[in-house]
């Protein structure tokens, strides 16, 4: 999966424009790629990913072990619905093709916005419904119903990014 993503997650690497020395969560970080990459990047700053699967956590902890030891990665079992991170503790939270898995968009998002700092900034990255409908047990969500919730859950300054089927949607707290 993560070489037919490698693309978009790319991209938004590049989007978090990151000055090396920030807190950065993945939410559904699978093997930990998308980590390893931001970790070289963010490497003053601490980088962590969760992910709801026990197998793609481990994986994400062999994947990622040198940064784990060197204490730039934190990786554990979590569901953005219920972060285990306390209020304000993340500059910036980013998620890749995430969303048409979780139970409840509201509380997730809202879940993002309170370990955000204020001022910090959602990074949301997704296929274009098109690409996505022949997906079945996928739940896909227009760019309209998205910003609708970022907007309920107390997020501004929506900037919709677009990059081929791409989109990603950056909100700041």
């Amino acid at each position: 999966m993560e070489r037919g993503n490698h693309t978009i997650n790319d991209w938004t690497i590049g989007l978090l424009n990151s000055n090396g020395k920030e807190k950065i969560l993945e939410v559904g970080m699978g093997n930990g790629s998308t980590l390893t990459r931001l970790a070289q990047v963010n490497i003053l700053g601490r980088n962590y990913g969760v992910d709801i699967s026990e197998k793609m956590v481990k994986e994400a902890m062999r994947r990622n072990k040198k940064y784990l030891h060197d204490g730039v990665v934190d990786i554990q079992v979590a569901n953005i619905e219920s972060l285990p991170f306390r209020n304000d503790f993340f500059d910036k939270v980013f998620t890749i093709h995430t969303i048409y898995f979780w139970d409840d968009i509201d509380q997730g998002i809202c879940e993002a916005y309170r370990v955000l700092k204020p001022h910090g900034m959602l990074f949301l990255s997704k296929t274009n419904m098109e690409m996505m409908e022949q997906t079945k047990d996928f739940k896909l969500y227009s760019i309209q119903e998205i910003e609708s919730s970022l907007v309920q859950c107390g997020f501004k300054d929506i900037r919709i990014h677009n990059r081929d089927e791409f989109y990603c949607l950056v909100a700041k707290k």
